[in-house]
């Protein structure tokens, strides 16, 4: 029998199962049916504007049950959302927001709560995962009841639900954490939590990455991790808080800010990879604002064999974590892991207390490498190679001339011949005159003789042009950050800073 020899309410039905991924084909296939198919095409058009990008506000605990409470009320709904953001300003998420989901009756309606309980207790999830659904729905009955200061802050940690929500989300490509999200520690010995709820929580987590590979299992799309932290010398969370997201084979971009990745048994928070036979499929790293040392980046990039894109800028932590900062033996450790794959790559300070201890010295073993931005800092230390050490554990080798800013080479002979576009920040006259001076000299030979790819090389200055001179001298573009008197702060000056809050957000400050 043909399609069009089908009783009505059998193409209806045939419709219907065909939302949301087939409905458009299926309607296409003759007119009759298009003709037949015009409620299921209204209600495809309203809920994938409704629902496609899930906007929530992180000072509203009771989000994530809520969507829960609308995923009970119509299956389709986890279906629609591709992107989920816990994080959303308040300004943009009120915008933003569905009108009917600014309300919490469903909360007193016994119906509606019996539907979502039913919707945790039923979870097929949590029962191979050997969790027990009771237990889990009572725990998100005990988060849901939080401290209103708590609200106030966006410190609500409510992780039993956001997972719970996880596990409906078939389509999920891009996830946006809250910033409460930082209280995820499940591998950190230090933190002051018995660790019964993140055991819970990581194990779920684990049960999801373990089947996503099926077809139609959750999470099972994600491909990019956005920020959900704030900037700032107290803001911090864990790099481990993203782990569980990371051997997933569709992840492709992880952009995060304020995250740490350091083992100092003090101030940092260490970061240790717990899947010893998984890698990741990460194609692109962005990390800023960010406190990790040598060690830390290490872990991550033994496990990213696929990477392309990275970029990090340093911020000195809480109580001073990374006061004196290795960018010497932090690129090193960038070349080791992924420096033959890598065509992009930043390495930048935003708040450095204390000192450099070795500045980096060569970017030679980047043999792809495309483009570089850097800021003149970076440089500013004895090369590891030297022996020497600057900072509070200073070091010079008896006998030794001790390493001054004079001594760092000329930006030239450090790059591959691979290199297309150079970028350097400068807070020139002071401190970096005689530095960039040294970086620039002899470029002009380099340019002409090895760096036959070479098309740009911008120097970056802030607020001025009094590198002008020095800068043109060398055969060079200078650009002035902050021209227009915008009191954008020093931190933004990096385009890559830029492009990335314009890109994925997550950073307050203005553009």
């Amino acid at each position: 029998m043909s399609l069009l020899g089908l009783p009505p309410e059998i193409v209806d039905e045939l419709l219907n199962l065909s939302l949301p991924h087939s409905i458009q084909h299926f309607s296409m296939s003759c007119k009759a049916v298009y003709a037949r198919a015009a409620p299921q095409l209204r209600r495809h058009k309203a809920l994938g504007q409704k629902w496609k990008r899930a906007l929530l506000l992180a000072s509203d605990h009771g989000n994530p049950l809520r969507m829960l409470y609308e995923i009970s009320q119509d299956p389709l709904v986890p279906q629609y959302i591709e992107a989920l953001d816990l994080r959303e300003w308040p300004s943009t998420a009120a915008r933003a927001m569905p009108a009917e989901m600014d309300s919490n009756t469903f909360r007193t309606d016994a119906k509606a709560m019996d539907a979502i309980k039913d919707l945790v207790t039923d979870s097929i999830v949590l029962q191979n995962a050997g969790l027990d659904p009771d237990e889990w729905w009572e725990m998100m009955m005990n988060e849901d009841v939080v401290d209103e200061m708590a609200v106030q802050s966006e410190e609500v940690y409510t992780p039993y639900t956001i997972v719970m929500l996880l596990t409906q989300l078939p389509n999920l490509k891009s996830l946006q954490l809250p910033p409460g999200w930082a209280g995820f520690r499940p591998f950190d010995d230090a933190a002051m939590r018995s660790g019964e709820d993140d055991k819970r929580i990581m194990t779920l987590l684990d049960a999801l990455v373990a089947q996503s590979y099926r077809t139609g299992a959750p999470l099972g799309q994600l491909k990019s991790v956005l920020p959900f932290m704030s900037e700032g010398y107290e803001e911090r969370a864990g790099l481990q808080a993203i782990q569980a997201f990371l051997p997933l084979k569709s992840m492709r971009s992880l952009f995060l800010v304020s995250c740490l990745a350091v083992d100092d048994n003090y101030t940092g928070i260490p970061f240790e990879w717990r899947y010893p036979t998984m890698t990741t499929s990460l194609r692109r790293v962005e990390l800023a604002f960010c406190c990790m040392d040598a060690d830390g980046i290490s872990v991550l990039l033994a496990r990213t064999p696929l990477l392309q894109v990275f970029k990090y800028s340093h911020q000195t932590k809480w109580h001073g974590c990374e006061h004196d900062w290795n960018p010497g033996a932090f690129t090193e450790a960038v070349a080791r892991h992924v420096g033959p794959s890598l065509t992009d790559f930043a390495l930048t300070i935003d708040d450095l207390y204390g000192d450099v201890i070795n500045g980096a010295s060569s970017v030679l073993s980047f043999s792809n490498l495309k483009r570089l931005e850097v800021d003149v800092r970076v440089f500013c230390g004895p090369p590891i190679e030297s022996g020497q050490k600057r900072g509070m554990n200073a070091f010079v080798p008896q006998g030794d001339r001790a390493w001054t800013v004079e001594d760092i080479p000329c930006i030239g002979s450090m790059l591959p011949p691979s290199i297309v576009a150079v970028e350097i920040n400068t807070d020139f006259p002071n401190p970096d005159h005689v530095a960039l001076e040294a970086l620039l000299k002899n470029v002009k030979e380099q340019r002409a003789e090895r760096l036959k790819s070479l098309e740009t090389v911008v120097i970056r200055q802030y607020d001025a042009e009094s590198a002008r001179d020095m800068v043109e001298r060398a055969g060079i573009t200078l650009a002035i950050y902050d021209e227009l008197g915008e009191d954008r702060p020093r931190s933004m000056m990096p385009s890559w800073k830029r492009e990335f809050a314009r890109r994925v957000g997550g950073i307050r400050w203005g553009l």
